[in-house]
């Protein structure tokens, strides 16, 4: 199976360095590294994004000559190489590639850090890899290693589950059945009041929005256990839209509420700039954000690289990437 390339974005960095990390991951030149050279060719060849088309037109439409245009393309690649190095730095241990010069090189021994932000760099450019159900399959184990981290936010007693659709928490412990799964989760939340009537008008399918559920409940009879309510967004661009959707404001017209419960955005992109910063605080709004990096260093506080890497499901994913290939 062939790696899809597919649109690029040129002029987003933290997008353009993790093209050129699956390029190198998934063997486009059947060496341990990629030069700049080879991120140019791609560059060169690549159908921009619609996102960025306008203003990659409107920049090329002003270069009054070829040398211009080479500047310009040059600058993005410099920009590129810049995120690599910034992650190199940043991430440190957990990253599986070194910047020799103006190459990325893939590093010889490969550690179960490494092999797991393999797995979070395939889920960040899902369109990529175009095996029917192959997107939905990884994106759904997305949510599994979201739970690990999500475990890492509060304290060991609390309790965290999955309340999407098709998880096993959801079979075995809410229900399949949505109203029913409401209602199971407004009691753990102990909340003043539980509106069986708007539960019953969510219907039987769907998750209402929400994917993780983390939950501290003193069991004390007093109303109001202590909560984190998590989405998942194993997206490349999409995932900002989704911040909001497990925003304890959505869940009013289920449950009376004495306050929000926060809410946590997962995204397995690497959503920063060459210092650090989040790529655009609008996306952070309202939310705690654990983007690649959060959820790496979460994994790393409770030392949970083991029990994932030794999960059927890892196992499949690594079996399954194993197969794909980039073309030159």
């Amino acid at each position: 199976m062939s790696f899809d390339i597919g649109e690029i974005h040129p002029n987003t960095p933290h997008l353009f360095a993790d093209l050129a990390e699956l390029l190198l991951l998934t063997g486009f030149n059947g060496k341990k590294a990629i030069h700049k050279n080879d991120l140019e060719a791609v560059l060169l060849r690549g159908p921009i994004s619609h996102e960025e088309i306008d203003d990659e037109e409107a920049e090329t439409n002003l270069a009054k000559s070829g040398a211009e245009r080479n500047v310009r393309s040059e600058r993005q690649l410099e920009e590129v190489m810049m995120q690599l190095e910034y992650r190199s730095r940043a991430l440190d241990t957990f990253y599986p590639f070194q910047i020799d010069g103006e190459e990325l090189v893939i590093l010889d021994e490969l550690n179960e850090k490494h092999r797991i932000y393999f797995f979070l760099l395939a889920c960040s450019r899902l369109r990529s890899f175009g095996r029917e159900g192959l997107p939905q399959k990884w994106a759904k184990s997305f949510t599994k290693i979201s739970k690990f981290a999500m475990t890492g936010l509060l304290p060991t007693h609390a309790t965290v589950r999955i309340f999407d659709a098709n998880s096993d928490d959801r079979k075995n412990y809410y229900t399949t059945d949505l109203r029913i799964a409401l209602k199971t989760l407004g009691r753990d939340l102990s909340v003043l009041k539980i509106n069986e009537d708007e539960c019953g008008k969510a219907g039987p399918s769907g998750d209402a929005g929400l994917d993780l559920v983390a939950i501290l409940n003193f069991e004390d009879g007093a109303a109001n256990a202590f909560a984190l309510l998590g989405q998942c967004g194993a997206q490349e661009t999409g995932w900002p839209k989704k911040t909001l959707e497990a925003h304890s404001m959505r869940y009013r017209h289920f449950f009376q509420m004495q306050f929000d419960y926060p809410a946590v955005m997962f995204t397995p992109v690497c959503y920063r700039t060459v210092d650090g910063e989040w790529c655009n605080n609008q996306s952070t709004n309202g939310i705690l954000l654990a983007d690649r990096g959060r959820i790496l260093k979460l994994l790393e506080l409770q030392n949970q690289w083991k029990e994932i890497a030794e999960s059927d499901w890892f196992i499949t994913f690594e079996g399954e990437l194993s197969t794909i290939s980039a073309a030159e």
